[in-house]
């Protein structure tokens, strides 16, 4: 139990340290709207065209991000490199592609919901928003804790469990990758 915590813990501050990644691009998009539109960005017609521009400038890349990493030589992402953490299969190989993505798609879920709420509120005016969007509200609010409980109490998020991923200090995952090499060379 003490291990899980102490992996918890470097995966909660390896996440900030990506955070810092997000808002630099989120500041490169800003900076770039600014210069395009002479600092006068048309506002989207409705909320369903402002969630869509949200989620092709900021969820799909910050997706790709984290799974294009995960999935490469590397096996983490520049946070989980500086706190010595890797991702990897269930037995210690690379993570594939398609599984990086598929974890960090789940992993962003309560995110997009959230700017879901968001904009739903921003264009809802004096009527309030829908009552609908209490359902997305709670996927935002819920699902993350659902995440950090999870990964406390057994080390593994229901994403990594979702995609048959492990996330590990890399000391650790490359004792374990070595022990895989030894076997299949046997």
């Amino acid at each position: 139990m003490k291990m899980e915590r102490a992996i918890a813990l470097r995966r909660v501050l390896a996440f900030a340290v990506d955070w810092l990644v997000v808002v630099l691009w989120g500041g490169v998009l800003f900076g770039g709207v600014m210069i395009l539109t002479s600092g006068n960005p048309p506002r989207p017609e409705n909320p369903w065209k402002a969630q869509g521009i949200g989620l092709l400038t900021m969820t799909v890349p910050v997706t790709l991000y984290f799974a294009l990493f995960e999935s490469s030589a590397l096996r983490a992402s520049l946070g989980k490199r500086v706190l010595g953490l890797v991702v990897s299969g269930e037995t210690g190989e690379r993570l594939l592609f398609g599984s990086a993505l598929l974890r960090n798609a789940i992993k962003f879920v309560p995110w997009e919901f959230g700017h879901t709420v968001a904009q739903q509120a921003a264009f809802s005016g004096e009527g309030g928003f829908p009552v609908w969007v209490w359902g997305p509200a709670t996927v935002a609010l819920v699902g993350p804790v659902w995440w950090l409980t999870a990964m406390i109490a057994t080390g593994r998020t229901p994403y990594d469990r979702w995609a048959f991923a492990r996330v590990a200090h890399s000391a650790d995952q490359d004792t374990a990758s070595r022990r895989l090499c030894s076997a299949k060379e046997t």
